[in-house]
């Protein structure tokens, strides 16, 4: 398990606005050869969004201020440093966007959460204040115990594992996600959604076709998608930043040639967010001989045991320090008992 401080480094690694490793893609894709006319299409006539893709890239998710940028550099460093120069050789790096940001709407690139979204984070941070970060498993977020990555998080270039497999009947599209193996089904019947009290961590989504556009539209998220703790925008900019029950994803798939979809998805959550933003992601064939790989995640969990056990550890070494604290206060005859972060110092007479 990597401690908190490595977690947020390599989060931000994925804004990097120069990159440790040379930002260009890791191969080319095999162009389908299409029969001349714009898109290929299935035997009952939707554009064929069928294959694998991956939509990794070094564009940042928003449009990074200059100490952002500063930071980023920092927290590349210090992976470099902490994990002996190979922090960065496993990620992958393709290349940029011609633009600043992922996002397109708003204007400016950035994300804008409302007073009381971000509130809802502080308070949820600050409930677990004095608790070790170990305490049991419930003290670790969704996405280190693998649970989901839920949405929109599921569909934004992170740090690795960015491919997907599409698969569509006449009437149910599936995108199979590289990140956690999870699965999306979405019905293009027109059946209704699930009942209001359903909720799920990848929401519940209906998808339709607007001409050549097919159009999903999630709702139904549980209340439960934490996506870490609370950070700056620039810290965990693709988390969910405690949206729930009310948030809305669109996402748009459209076929523009053979091996591109032009991806959009546009968030909206009025608890949360003050405007609702959109980013566009383009997503590229897969060479031929590329397929998911596996995702373990844990190795079935295996290190949460190891977490608690040394959560356990540190409380250990917490009580003897705060038993020998306590006894320089009573030798240097200082009433009361305390626990300082740091050894007291006996007053002077």
């Amino acid at each position: 398990m990597l401690t908190r401080t490595l977690m947020v480094g390599l989060t931000l690694l994925t804004l990097a606005v120069v990159s440790v490793a040379p930002a260009t893609a890791q191969w080319t894709p095999k162009r389908v050869e299409s029969d001349g006319s714009a898109v290929p299409r299935t035997p009952w006539g939707d554009p064929d969004l069928q294959g694998h893709w991956n939509n990794s890239t070094t564009t940042p998710v928003e449009r990074l201020t200059s100490e952002e940028q500063s930071q980023s550099r920092r927290a590349q460093q210090a992976v470099i440093e902490a994990t002996g120069g190979t922090g960065a050789g496993w990620l992958e790096q393709a290349g940029r966007i011609a633009r600043e940001s992922l996002i397109i709407d708003p204007p400016d690139g950035r994300i804008r959460m409302t007073d009381q979204g971000v509130q809802r984070l502080i308070d949820r941070e600050n409930a677990r204040a004095g608790r070790g970060e170990a305490d049991s498993w419930f003290d670790r977020n969704s996405w280190e115990r693998c649970i989901s990555r839920t949405l929109p998080t599921a569909m934004i270039p992170t740090l690795y594992n960015a491919n997907y497999q599409i698969f569509q009947t006449p009437d149910h599209f599936v995108i199979m996600m590289e990140m956690i193996h999870e699965a999306r089904i979405v019905p293009l019947s027109g059946q209704p959604h699930a009942a209001d009290d359903i909720r799920q961590w990848l929401g519940d989504a209906r998808g339709y076709w607007d001409g050549e556009t097919l159009v999903v539209e999630t709702t139904h998220f549980n209340s439960k998608l934490d996506g870490g703790d609370y950070q700056p925008s620039h810290v965990t900019p693709t988390g969910p930043r405690g949206s729930g029950e009310t948030l809305t994803v669109v996402e748009r798939f459209t076929l523009t040639d053979a091996n591109s979809i032009d991806y959009q998805l546009t968030v909206e959550d009025p608890e949360t967010f003050a405007v609702p933003y959109t980013a566009a992601i383009p997503m590229q064939r897969s060479a031929g001989d590329v397929t998911l790989f596996e995702y373990a995640c844990h190795e079935g969990n295996h290190a949460m045991v190891n977490l608690l056990h040394a959560g356990r550890a540190d409380e250990e070494l917490a009580l003897e320090a705060a038993a020998l604290v306590s006894q320089q206060r009573k030798d240097a005859g200082h009433p009361g008992v305390r626990e300082p972060a740091v050894p007291f110092a006996p007053i002077p007479e």
